[in-house]
């Protein structure tokens, strides 16, 4: 039986404040004719609790009228501590921008992204930049590539302005979490794999027509030592309860070699089943886990197509495996916009 939340946690919000200087005109009928000082407040906050050793780093912020670079910034900010229900990060910068014959002006920021080049590149340009998940699992929420951009209007009488940025993590994150139905049922888990990853990721966001291609494989979990990690954890029910985190505690969550994932928009809201879902939509182009288990000697192995994974989304899965392992049912619910769960009963 599958039940599924749909939902989005562990967005990053990015505050940037832009506030512009008293500067005497020159022309009181042209005062857009100076060069004005912009300074830039970057307000960082995240649910996931965060230290100043977990601060982002390489620091990119483009501030551009249209396809003209108007300033570049990349020294890393002085990050501070602020406790508001948890602990957060803030950093401040300043530029200093010429503001003649602006009327508009475009900001781009990139975080944790070494980028080569970057005072040549156009909009267009940032836009298009791509990147892969590394093999060296990123140590913490805030050092995965981050992305945000705002427009920011410039009038002939204001001096001071504020803009705020979204700045959204460029990957999504997978949480396992297993269970079995019966004490007396002696259940290990042997492997999980990802299957159909995209073979590159966008900083920014993905385009509808791009050539990606959904072809490669890589393990999430592989038993230490090459002993299986046996699931002492037991849910009891007929099926899964819909407000399935509550129940969280019943599950024995795995540790993921990778968790982060690339952005794969195909898979619809439903987790279906090789060989119990007659037809699977997309098959070919979503993503899937394979996961090996060893239930009462048994070696069983299964195939779970996964629903889209957005960005800046936390995809938790909770997998119950039932003594009978040819019961399978499947039910979901879709909450969008409060947190990803996926709740497979095997």
């Amino acid at each position: 039986m599958f039940n599924k939340v749909i939902s989005i946690l562990g967005t990053l919000i990015l505050l940037v404040v832009a506030g512009c200087r008293d500067v005497a005109p020159i022309s009181v009928e042209e005062p857009s004719t100076e060069n004005r000082t912009i300074t830039l407040n970057l307000d960082i906050t995240s649910k996931a609790s965060a230290s100043l050793d977990e601060s982002p780093t390489d620091f990119n912020l483009w501030i551009f009228n249209g396809d003209k670079l108007l300033g570049y910034i990349s020294d890393n900010p002085v990050w501070d501590e602020i406790y508001n229900g948890g602990i957060d990060l803030r950093a401040s910068v300043e530029a200093e921008i010429d503001s003649k014959g602006v009327t508009q002006i475009q900001f781009y920021l990139l975080l944790n992204t070494n980028v080569e080049n970057p005072t040549t590149l156009t909009p267009t340009q940032l836009k298009k930049l791509d990147f892969t998940i590394p093999k060296t699992p990123y140590t913490h929420d805030n050092k995965v590539p981050m992305s945000g951009e705002a427009t920011l209007d410039i009038y002939p009488s204001q001096f001071h302005y504020a803009v705020r940025i979204d700045a959204t993590r460029s990957v999504g994150k997978l949480e396992l979490y297993f269970t079995k139905n019966i004490s007396s049922s002696e259940l290990y888990i042997n492997k999980v794999s990802l299957g159909q990853e995209p073979n590159k990721g966008y900083l920014f966001e993905t385009p509808e027509n791009d050539t990606i291609s959904y072809t490669a494989t890589r393990d999430l979990f592989v038993s230490d030592t090459g002993q299986p990690t046996e699931i002492n954890t037991v849910l009891t029910g007929e099926s899964l309860p819909g407000n399935i985190e509550d129940y969280q505690k019943f599950f024995k969550k795995i540790t993921i070699l990778q968790p982060y994932l690339l952005e794969n928009l195909y898979g619809g809201d439903n987790i279906q089943v090789e060989g119990v879902d007659t037809s699977v939509e997309n098959f070919v182009k979503r993503y899937y886990i394979d996961i090996e288990y060893t239930i009462d000697s048994a070696i069983i192995t299964k195939r779970l197509y996964l629903t889209k994974i957005d960005r800046n989304t936390l995809n938790k899965v909770f997998i119950r495996i039932k003594e009978k392992v040819f019961d399978i049912e499947l039910t979901y619910k879709v909450k969008p916009w409060e947190m990803v769960v996926l709740t497979p009963e095997l």
